[in-house]
């Protein structure tokens, strides 16, 4: 695209031919042709001036460093010549997802004055995480007005770069739920290897024989197997409200959902520092939750792609799936129908913590949770309400 420097040179030189034309002065005629070839050189030369780039982008100190919320990161942008006429007098725009959107750090503004082939420029700036997420990075703007200025090209320079970021964790200093549980072996109510019959169900290949209920064969005619309950070191189950609730809406990343992500996740690496197994339950339509115990990484993966799109309330999903011991419930929205679930939960023999966000003291003003958490504990089920502030893991201890 011409500059108005270009349209400037090209007017200048209509103008010398003309006074050349009346006043018959030759050297006016050169300097005009010149003029114009200059023009006509610079759009010849600016064709390839963004051809034959590439790059690379890595974040973090490695390649495979982990990245949480609130955290600074370095971010390191290579420029590559891989072929063809050098390149000069480049810009490049970095978008940055990471940062958050009204940062400076958003956007990165890069110049190159020059690159020949096989060369390379590194650029290195620094981001503060905004928030937790699966993360693109989309294609650089690359501008060049070389050599002379008088026309701009521009392009665009792909560079794929996937990213995840965890959800801030912040360690605990004690626990109630668990910490008051003194005992190592307490039956957990899931189907595993002990001596407690927890129900039945239908015969699988590969059962002992001698776990056959024969009433419930008598009465249905197929082979039935007991269920036993799991007699060892007690879990915890992390519940998780994934139901799309009207939340107001806000652009703030401060939100009783984001909350109670960081809730979960901080309350996930306690118990795991205290070597309970730990699970998880949620409603799987949204993003399948890792089946079985989960490890610290299968946590945070999980956690960090998690979005409140659901359309199974928290009734549904606590009645829809087996605990363990003890069970953490998440509840970034104060549902008065969750506290029927609960309180079931209580009457099964697990030890139910609710940490409930209360949302009107959030930027955006959301529900209160007073009812809902008034209800629980009138109920007996410990509460742990957390309200907008900077100690929000002091509040869930």
């Amino acid at each position: 695209m011409p500059t108005s420097r270009a349209y400037s040179f090209a007017a200048a030189s209509i103008v010398i031919y003309l006074f050349g034309n009346q006043t018959q002065v030759g050297w006016l005629y050169v300097v005009s042709a010149l003029m114009l070839g200059v023009v006509a050189a610079g759009w010849l030369l600016s064709r390839g001036s963004l051809k034959g780039l590439g790059g690379k982008r890595q974040i973090g100190n490695t390649l495979d460093a982990d990245l949480y919320e609130g955290e600074e990161v370095e971010i390191m942008l290579q420029i590559d010549k891989i072929k063809g006429a050098a390149s000069s007098l480049v810009r490049i725009e970095e978008t940055c997802p990471l940062a958050a959107p009204d940062s400076p750090q958003r956007r990165a503004q890069l110049f190159i004055p020059a690159l020949a082939e096989g060369e390379a420029v590194q650029f290195e700036y620094t981001v503060t995480l905004d928030r937790r997420g699966l993360y693109t990075f989309p294609s650089l703007n690359a501008e060049s007005r070389a050599p002379f200025g008088f026309f701009r090209r521009n392009g665009q320079l792909n560079i794929p770069t996937r990213t995840l970021v965890y959800p801030e964790i912040r360690p605990l200093k004690r626990l109630e739920l668990l910490d008051r549980q003194l005992t190592a072996q307490v039956a957990r109510p899931r189907a595993g290897v002990g001596y407690e019959v927890m129900g039945v169900r239908p015969y699988r290949p590969g059962d002992s024989p001698r776990h056959i209920h024969w009433r419930s064969v008598a009465r249905t005619g197929t082979l039935i197997s007991k269920e036993f309950a799991d007699e060892a070191q007690p879990g915890l189950t992390l519940v998780l409200d994934l139901f799309k609730h009207p939340y107001p809406t806000t652009k703030s990343k401060h939100t009783p959902f984001e909350w109670a992500v960081k809730a979960a996740a901080s309350i996930g690496d306690y118990a795991q520092r205290r070597g309970y197994s730990l699970y998880v339950i949620s409603d799987d339509e949204v993003i399948p939750a890792p089946q079985g115990a989960v490890g610290e990484m299968a946590l945070l993966q999980y956690l960090a792609r998690v979005q409140p799109t659901g359309k199974r309330p928290l009734t549904q999903i606590i009645g829809g799936q087996m605990t363990q011991q003890f069970a953490a419930v998440m509840m970034p929205y104060p549902d008065s129908q969750s506290v029927e679930a609960l309180l079931k939960l209580r009457q099964q023999g697990v030890e139910v913590l609710a940490v409930v966000m209360d949302g009107a003291s959030f930027p955006a003003a959301g529900e209160s949770s007073a009812n809902v958490a008034g209800a629980l504990k009138a109920a007996g089920v410990m509460v742990r309400e957390v309200t907008f502030g900077d100690d929000w893991a002091g509040q869930i201890q």
